[in-house]
């Protein structure tokens, strides 16, 4: 801490006097290989990627997206190998470097949806990085499809990945559920979804939530089900407007405004 703004003014004066070479560019260092990395920095790879993930937090506290990228970009080549790295890495740009710009006020219309889908793109590529790295995550799929999800409104892409979590190490307990119910929502996947909502629904009561019904009972008109095959089940959302119409308590004695 002491030696860096002195050698920072040395090496800004030698690089004026033509003494020494002007220091790379940023995006330079977004080239360099994993090898070459590790092999210039042996040992001290997991050190430096501490100070660097401390610099990313820096650019995260200022809005400084760009720079955090590049950050990102050279600690997940330090440690390829930590799934942490990738994750926030496309958190920070698929979720709040998209929010930044779509709520800023120094920006067009214009401006906030071309960076909006720069940085959404950005996002599902590291992500697609990523999955090279570690092609068995879950977490990473699992933060791939939140873009997807909630920034794209993109249901097929977001089935797609909640799919490909079941089975794997670390996947949550509800990724086939959601793999049916953004299936529902998909155009050409409605009986698909259908069909595996349904297998749900059958193999045990503790399925039976208010979400997979409603899913179920949208599918069922859609697809015209005949009725006497319907699940008995009440559509929770009707029940909410109905109680919501009469006035009458919901269980537990909640009123709705």
């Amino acid at each position: 801490m002491i030696r860096t703004p002195l050698e920072s003014t040395l090496r800004t004066q030698l690089v004026d006097s033509h003494l020494l070479s002007e220091p790379p560019a940023r995006d330079t260092f977004m080239k360099l290989g994993q090898s070459t990395l590790m092999g210039t920095l042996g040992g001290l790879r997991p050190l430096v990627a501490v100070y660097l993930g401390l610099k990313a937090h820096n650019h995260f506290s200022y809005t400084e997206w760009d720079e955090l990228d590049t950050t990102y970009g050279l600690i997940t080549g330090l440690e390829p190998r930590e799934e942490d790295h990738w994750v926030h890495w496309i958190w920070h740009i698929g979720i709040n470097a998209t929010a930044n710009v779509q709520t800023s006020r120094n920006l067009t219309p214009r401006q906030r949806e071309t960076e909006f889908n720069r940085y959404i793109q950005r996002a599902i590529q590291i992500g697609d990085d990523a999955l090279k790295e570690h092609p068995r995550s879950a977490d990473i799929r699992l933060q791939i499809a939140e873009l997807y999800r909630e920034k794209l409104k993109d249901p097929c892409e977001a089935s797609r990945l909640y799919g490909e979590m079941i089975g794997l190490p670390d996947s949550l307990s509800y990724v086939e559920r959601f793999h049916y119910y953004f299936m529902a929502d998909c155009p050409g996947r409605e009986k698909d979804a259908y069909e595996g909502l349904m297998r749900l629904y059958k193999e045990s009561e503790n399925n039976h939530l208010p979400t997979l019904i409603v899913k179920i009972k949208k599918l069922e008109v859609l697809l015209k089900i005949p009725i006497h095959q319907w699940i008995p089940d009440q559509d929770p959302d009707e029940l909410i407007r109905r109680q919501r119409r009469s006035g009458e308590p919901l269980p537990g004695g909640i009123r709705l405004p």
